[in-house]
């Protein structure tokens, strides 16, 4: 389970989001939606590390996935794909998307992802 608890997380002096609260039990798709500037990427930017956080709890099955490195949150099954960039150019985006199979333990993209 993903839990975010009271998150706050600013550019500078610039609050971003003001307490965010999210639960995500396993199993669940959840999607984040709003407006341009309305915080989207930055919540997703804290969850990987990119951005830190100013206060408030990341947790994954009861881990502080802020302590965690970028290859310790993928391996949690925690990742972020920016919109728009393919992470590998080259690849047909069924390509990108088998790259992350070893980690999900599945040898086949589900069919439930189209």
């Amino acid at each position: 389970m993903l839990a975010i608890d009271d998150l706050h997380v600013a550019y500078g002096q610039s609050e971003v989001l003001h307490g965010l609260n999210i639960s995500v039990a396993p199993g669940e798709i959840v999607a984040i939606m709003g407006r341009n500037g309305m915080g989207k990427t930055t919540l997703m930017k804290s969850l990987m590390g990119i951005m830190p956080k100013k206060s408030g709890s990341i947790t994954m099955n009861g881990a502080d996935v802020s302590t965690m490195k970028s290859y310790e949150r993928v391996a949690k099954g925690l990742a972020y794909v920016p919109q728009g960039r393919m992470i590998f150019s080259t690849m047909t985006v069924k390509e990108n998307i088998e790259t992350g199979l070893v980690v999900s333990g599945e040898k086949n993209v589900p069919e439930n992802i189209y």
